[in-house]
């Protein structure tokens, strides 16, 4: 529909449609994986090439919106890896969707961030390379999207990037059998620094929809806080960056937490993995911190160790910011936001807060998703032209309300990247809304990025990040008393005994008739899909 390009990514529209052709002519088990070695081979060029000077990139040219990729993509081998898992090429009237494009970038970019790089062109380690094809196996036999785990409906995710271009055969039966552990025990785990885990030094999440569902807290998920808790303690920093905007009011921020910090308490997690955890307030306003106590602690803002302090060489950082730039910018948006009320009669209120300000429904009322993405494009239109307003800023739709916030998650990444000196490249923002009227778009900016629509699918990526890394989910066996108490059952893995399969050549005489349905199913113009069947 392109009167929506507001709630369209161009990227994966294109993949999708170059994709179409080659469903059409019934041929994608032959050409599929050659597609995403193109897709893959020009989000390198376009990652390395210098637009100031060269001028755009090949993939620019064909999708102006496209954005920046941080890491190299292994798109290829993670298609092989997906189509193995769920027979995308075995189908014949639906054709590879917008959300299996997404996980399928999403599955490219964790691998990508398992701190391994393959070149056709240099020796890479046999043992290392082995271990991936292991550790992919085992993703690609195991529960997905599809299967009920302890009740919870597992899900694929992500955005971008490519580890290089691996021959199919490559993913069959020479890999070894061995599976990649690390210690199961306590003791060597709880000491486990993060240059031993094969995957990001550091996640940071969105909060709403993506940790717990939409305006909930996070409760009665123990799968996924399960998962969190073994993240850290194999030595990752994890952080929620969130638009809820509390100030260093902690005990709403807990509220919002309860279960997981629940889940942390009762695993007894140790004092220097809790040191690892974070939240980001508003944005990018307010820093706490994770105490001893399994409380949320502020972080000091100004003076030695002062996060503020140490983060104000990064120009757009809240320690460079005035006062009266703050408010200026709260006061066009305000009013912007008060003009759209009138003119399209919503029946809502505005709440003005320290570092934002926003639209949400009157009770029992709802405002239609047009009028909120409207309201939020005409802030963005007002703040960007507006002359006073020289800060960053973050206009986005709620799902039910829309906010306006000093800041954006951009800086929130960047800031906390530069304050626990952790490079860009080897963090991943977990979130939901990475369209332009979503408060994640912006961290596309600064790293690479997993695309979520809901915790499920958060639960299923960081299960997947996990076992790539080859650690076992069931790393603290005495600690299943956690589990129980919050409703969760023991993990049940499938052990298929199935090699990932090569991708035969199918070649088989095109009948016409599906070939039609197949066109006229993909809206593929009936004189061009001629044209394609007879080569033209």
């Amino acid at each position: 529909d392109n009167s929506k390009p507001h709630r369209k990514d161009g990227l994966i529209e294109w993949m999708k449609d170059m994709l179409n052709h080659s469903f059409v002519l019934d041929c994608l088990d032959t050409t599929a994986p050659d597609t995403f070695s193109h897709f893959e081979m020009l989000i390198e060029e376009h990652r390395i090439h210098n637009e100031s000077r060269n001028g755009p990139s090949k993939l620019r040219q064909l999708v102006p919106t496209v954005g920046t990729f941080h890491t190299h993509l292994p798109l290829r081998k993670a298609f092989i890896a997906y189509n193995k898992k769920y027979a995308l090429t075995r189908r014949k009237f639906i054709t590879i969707s917008f959300n299996e494009l997404r996980h399928i970038l999403n599955l490219a970019q964790i691998m990508a961030l398992r701190g391994e790089e393959y070149d056709d062109h240099m020796a890479a380690d046999r043992d290392r390379r082995d271990s991936l094809h292991t550790s992919l196996k085992e993703w690609a036999n195991s529960p997905g999207f599809f299967h009920h785990d302890h009740d919870v409906l597992t899900s694929n995710s992500p955005p971008t990037f490519s580890l290089g271009d691996p021959a199919i055969q490559e993913l069959s039966s020479s890999a070894k059998e061995d599976r990649v552990t690390s210690s199961s025990s306590n003791d060597d785990v709880s000491s486990m620094s993060n240059k031993s885990f094969r995957g990001p030094t550091m996640i940071t999440f969105d909060g709403d929809q993506t940790l717990y569902r939409d305006g909930a807290n996070f409760e009665g998920n123990p799968q996924l806080a399960n998962y969190l808790y073994l993240l850290l303690r194999h030595g990752v920093t994890l952080a929620v960056v969130t638009a809820a905007g509390y100030e260093y009011n902690t005990e709403k921020y807990e509220m919002r937490l309860s279960g997981l910090l629940s889940y942390f308490k009762c695993k007894k997690l140790p004092e220097k993995d809790c040191e690892r955890f974070y939240l980001f307030g508003g944005e990018c306003n307010f820093l706490l911190k994770l105490g001893p106590d399994y409380k949320l602690h502020p972080v000091k803002e100004y003076g030695p160790g002062g996060w503020k302090t140490a983060t104000k060489f990064i120009l757009d950082t809240p320690g460079n910011w005035n006062e009266d730039e703050i408010q200026s910018l709260l006061d066009v948006a305000e009013d912007t936001i008060m003009k759209t009320m009138k003119e399209l009669r919503l029946r809502g209120s505005i709440l003005r807060k320290k570092r934002a300000v926003g639209l949400y429904p009157n009770p029992n009322q709802l405002i239609p998703r047009e009028a909120l993405d409207e309201t939020v494009l005409r802030v963005h239109e007002m703040l960007n032209q507006h002359e006073s307003v020289k800060l960053p800023f973050c206009a986005f739709n709620g799902g039910s309300d829309v906010w306006v916030d000093v800041g954006n998650k951009r800086v929130g990444v960047e800031m906390l990247a530069a304050y626990l000196g952790i490079a860009p490249d080897r963090i991943i923002h977990v979130g939901d809304q990475f369209l332009n009227t979503g408060n994640d778009h912006a961290a596309r900016g600064v790293c690479p990025c997993i695309w979520i629509t809901n915790p499920d699918e958060t639960t299923y990526i960081l299960k997947s990040i996990l076992r790539l890394a080859g650690v076992p989910l069931d790393a603290f066996p005495d600690d299943k008393n956690c589990d129980e108490q919050n409703g969760a059952e023991g993990e049940e893995e499938e052990d298929e005994e199935e090699e990932y399969g090569d991708v035969h050549d199918n070649s088989k005489v095109m009948n016409f008739t599906t070939f039609c349905q197949r066109a006229s199913m993909t809206n593929l113009d009936g004189l061009a899909a001629l044209n394609l069947a007879n080569g033209g």
